[in-house]
This record gives C-alpha cells, sequence and structure tokens, in this order.
C-alpha cells in the first residue's frame, strides 16, 4: 500500500533522511491497511488540496489561450512555408534569392516545431496537475470525505492575480474554509 498519499496530507508526518517517513505519535513506519485511524487532516492538508485544485483550475482556464496561440503558430509555419516554396521560381540564378527562399521555408518549421512545443507543453502540465489533484482525491475518498471548490478570480494587478479560494466540506471537522492565494504569471 501506498502510504505516503495518506501520510503525505497528515499533520502527524515526520520525514527523515535515515528513517523516511515516520508517525509523530507513534515514532514507527506507517502501518495500516486501508485507513489511518490516527490521521489528522489540517492546514497541510488544506493547503496541498486548496494548491492542486487551484493549478488545475488556473491550466483549464489557460486552455483556451494555449489552443488559440498553437493555432495561430501553425497557420504562420505553414504560410512561410508555402510563401517560401511559392516565391519565385525553382530555376532561380540568384544566391540571394535561394536563400531568401530556404531561409522562409526553415522558419516555417521552426514556427511548426514551436507550436508543437507549446501545445505538448500544456499538456503535461494538465496531466501532472489532473494527477495530483486524484491523488489526493483517492485518499479523501477513503476517508469519506468529499467537497465542491470555487474560485473568485480577482483583477490582475501588475501581472499579479489574487485568487479566493472556497471549499465547501462534507465529513471533515472544517464545513467551509476560505483563502486567498496570489501568484505571478
Amino acid at each position: 500500500m501506498n502510504f505516503s498519499r495518506h501520510c503525505n496530507l497528515c499533520e502527524n508526518q515526520i520525514t527523515s533522511l535515515e528513517k523516511g517517513i515516520t508517525c509523530k505519535l507513534t515514532n514507527k513506519k506507517p502501518d495500516f491497511n486501508n485507513t489511518c485511524s490516527k490521521i489528522n487532516l489540517d492546514k497541510k492538508f488544506q493547503e496541498k488540496l486548496e494548491i492542486a485544485n487551484l493549478e488545475l483550475e488556473i491550466i483549464r482556464r489557460n486552455q483556451k489561450s494555449t489552443h488559440l496561440t498553437f493555432y495561430g503558430t501553425i497557420i504562420i509555419g505553414f504560410l512561410l512555408i508555402l510563401l517560401g516554396y511559392f516565391l519565385s521560381d525553382w530555376k532561380i540564378f540568384s544566391l540571394y534569392l535561394w536563400y531568401l527562399k530556404i531561409g522562409m521555408i526553415a522558419v516555417g518549421f521552426s514556427f511548426l516545431g514551436v507550436a508543437y512545443s507549446k501545445l505538448n507543453k500544456y499538456r503535461q502540465e494538465h496531466k501532472k496537475a489532473e494527477l495530483e489533484k486524484n491523488k489526493i482525491d483517492e485518499v479523501l475518498n477513503k476517508y469519506g470525505i468529499s467537497y465542491q471548490e470555487s474560485f473568485e478570480f480577482k483583477e490582475k494587478i501588475h501581472g499579479t492575480q489574487e485568487v479566493i479560494v472556497n471549499f465547501e466540506f462534507k465529513n471533515w471537522t472544517k464545513i467551509k474554509t476560505t483563502n486567498s492565494y496570489k501568484f505571478d504569471y
């Protein structure tokens, strides 16, 4: 069993290079079947849950602009390739025009590479954020804790975005939490 998922959310976790993960209450390595009866989900759990959900929400909000950038860059790349190809007759004798033609085609292919790398980066970040959220949700399901989240994005000021994160919980000691996070992007 993967104890670290449970312990990473618990306030009783102690991590050391020598022993690895141990419980502060028992001073032993975690040893339980499905759930830990001594788990203490508080600030550490709340912060990890909020950040994981917020990161996923930010990535989802950037989906449209990422796709627009991708398609725009692809179009520009293909236009440069076509323009370079059809710029003039292939039987030209000017070395300058050959350099121009080949340069435009090369720049077009580099635009295609940039477009793909941006889309690939977005997909990897989305997959990573979704995996992190699912790991936390999997542990919470074992303890019967469910939640509903909402985000309020404030106006961006000088590149800094403030987000109010609201969570409503079922079957946890806290019923509702509200926190504010600021980040730059």
